[in-house]
């Protein structure tokens, strides 16, 4: 008889603990730590790896995989932590064709998404897909008014256009024409007078800058990410162009600064303030929510690390920390009950200070980032430095 009841008594203790374990709180991340887009990737990692742990007395695991920035492998890679791992919401992906192969499969999945990808429409117009996806990511308006409102401030006439012969070039050419036909753009009535292309790779854009110089632009905008939106700077430079040049955000990380070197002195940024909170005035509106992040992820990777991928990345984890206690007192992790109430619960969000700036949710807009997220940044001395307004 009393091997029965210590028989009985272990099996009870078994099926507390499965119990237990079943009420984590699982994340699974999905970003590209290896491939063409792994020094973002990584970066991304690092900043999961910074998130919480624990909250409202529930554990949190983050079940990691590497999608390589192959949308394919990703869209497998969800369906198995949807599936088989029950996660009760998904980081990432961090490139755009693989964010955007993941809506339909988390929305099949009723699993909150909070992608790393850039592009506005991930999370617009929204529908009954994007009704799960959020993004921690500024959208193209926070990048675009601090350049244009600096363009008209120094009284630009003409403008001319380069960008990268695909999707990125293509969403960037059609917003910097909006933006000079809006009558609500402090840019409108800037003259458009050339719009040229080059592919990623090409070591050349001779024929295109020989181009735009012919139309004596008085600014250029570069759309580029990375080594490649050097090149432009590089060959403008060496046609003796001194007036004032502009780049898109992502000119601001990767091998920019590298192959640009003294070329890209004068240069115009989308600024964060994660790239130098020191600067940026007490005024503005996340300055404690990024000096948290800065202190925790310089104290782990090293001074000057800190990055926007990564804060990217750490706002996802800290979305989900604020959003769970909330759901926590509706349903049990790991059912859909829960996975509901985590996505209402992180669509309620409002003035959450975070390290890429301060969020607030609604139903139509699930990036929710302020206007303020994005400043106008310069180079000046091998540094990206904010400009006081």
């Amino acid at each position: 008889m009393q091997y029965f009841r210590l028989k009985y008594l272990a099996a009870a203790s078994l099926l507390a603990c499965a119990a237990s374990a079943q009420a984590d709180i699982n994340i699974g991340v999905i970003l590209s730590t290896t491939g063409p887009a792994a020094s973002l990737g990584i970066f991304e990692k690092n900043g999961v790896l910074l998130g919480p742990t624990e909250v409202a007395g529930q554990k949190i695991n983050y079940l990691f995989f590497d999608d390589g920035g192959d949308a394919t492998t990703a869209v497998k890679n969800a369906r198995r932590l949807i599936t088989d791992d029950k996660v009760d919401a998904i980081i990432g992906p961090t490139v755009t064709p693989s964010a955007m192969a993941l809506i339909p499969v988390v929305a099949e999945g009723k699993t909150p998404n909070i992608t790393q990808g850039p592009t506005n429409s991930l999370v617009q117009p929204m529908d009954a897909q994007r009704h799960w996806v959020f993004k921690t990511t500024t959208n193209d308006e926070h990048e675009a008014n601090p350049l244009f409102a600096q363009m008209a401030h120094t009284h630009v006439k003409k403008l001319a256009f380069i960008g990268f012969s695909d999707g990125y070039g293509d969403q960037w050419e059609k917003l910097t024409r909006r933006y000079l036909s809006s009558p609500d753009s402090p840019a409108k009535g800037i003259e458009l007078v050339a719009a040229e292309r080059y592919a990623r790779p090409d070591t050349s854009v001779t024929s295109q800058v020989l181009k735009m110089l012919s139309k004596n632009p008085d600014a250029v905008l570069i759309a580029g990410s990375g080594g490649g939106a050097a090149t432009p700077v590089l060959e403008l430079r060496k046609r003796g162009y001194k007036k004032d040049i502009y780049v898109t955000l992502g000119a601001t990380f990767g091998d920019f600064l590298k192959i640009s070197g003294a070329d890209a002195e004068g240069i115009y940024a989308p600024f964060a303030a994660v790239m130098g909170v020191n600067q940026v005035p007490d005024s503005y509106s996340a300055k404690k929510g990024v000096e948290k992040f800065v202190a925790l992820y310089d104290g782990k990777y090293g001074k000057g690390t800190s990055n926007i991928f990564a804060a990217g990345a750490w706002d996802a984890t800290q979305l989900i920390a604020e959003a769970a206690p909330v759901a926590l007192k509706k349903a049990k992790p790991g059912t859909p009950e829960f996975r509901a109430a985590l996505r209402d619960a992180i669509e309620s969000i409002h003035n959450y200070d975070g390290a890429r700036g301060r969020y607030s949710m609604t139903p139509q807009d699930h990036a929710g980032l302020d206007s303020s997220a994005l400043m106008l940044g310069q180079m000046r001395k091998g540094h990206w430095t904010y400009v006081k307004p």
